[in-house]
């Protein structure tokens, strides 16, 4: 049967149609949510500020931000690995799932941060400001944390193995499910912390403060605590 040429004509313009609409709405693609994050990454990198910005996903691996202030950031799941951020102000920030390994973090701000599942593997601590940050399940092997102040943070469930914690602070912090395996733990304050299965084989806890205020004694002293060792 013949195709009338009625129908020809139709179908004709329906693909004329459909190949226009394809043609003049393909650019409205082009504008995705990474264009406004890499926006906000162009901005803290010319004025090393980005309060309260969006950078979730951002690539700053071996980015130069020392000194950087980004309060209450939206980091989650950025890759920080080899980043520069010693004396950056990052209080409230959310980083959970960021990767934040070799990073130089000394002196950072990173209380009431969350670090939910961060890696902070091989990372460089030394002296950070860490009250009331959300750790939990984060990666610490390896990581110096000397001489920070990790008060009523959460720590639970983290990999800690070969972490250094010499002199910090762990007043009323939660260890609980922590694997601190071989951790450098001497004269670090852990004054009424939660140790409830917390691994602290082979750790080095020579003169810290444990959670009832007594001066660690020896091997086997925490598993009044409810520790491993």
């Amino acid at each position: 049967m013949n195709i009338q040429p009625w129908f020809r004509k139709l179908s004709t313009i329906a693909l004329i149609i459909i190949v226009s609409l394809t043609i003049f709405t393909a650019p409205s693609y082009a504008f995705v949510p990474s264009d406004k994050v890499q926006i906000n990454v162009n901005h803290l990198k010319k004025t090393n500020e980005c309060n309260q910005c969006d950078l979730s996903g951002a690539n700053l691996s071996g980015a130069d931000l020392y000194g950087s202030a980004l309060l209450e950031a939206n980091l989650s799941g950025a890759d920080l690995s080899d980043a520069l951020l010693n004396d950056a102000k990052l209080k409230g920030a959310n980083l959970s799932g960021a990767n934040l390994s070799n990073a130089l973090l000394m002196g950072i701000t990173l209380s009431e941060a969350n670090l939910t599942n961060a890696n902070l593997s091989s990372a460089d601590l030394y002296n950070a400001l860490m009250e009331s940050t959300t750790l939990s399940g984060a990666d610490l092997t390896g990581a110096d944390l000397t001489s920070a102040i990790l008060s009523e943070t959460d720590l639970s469930n983290v990999d800690g193995e070969n972490v250094n914690l010499d002199q910090a602070i762990l007043n009323k912090a939660n260890l609980s499910g922590a694997n601190f395996t071989h951790a450098k733990m001497r004269n670090a304050r852990l004054a009424e912390a939660i140790l409830e299965g917390t691994k602290l084989f082979e750790a080095d806890l020579y003169r810290a403060v444990m959670p009832d205020t007594t001066i660690y004694k020896g091997k086997g002293d925490v598993s009044k605590f409810g520790a491993y060792q």
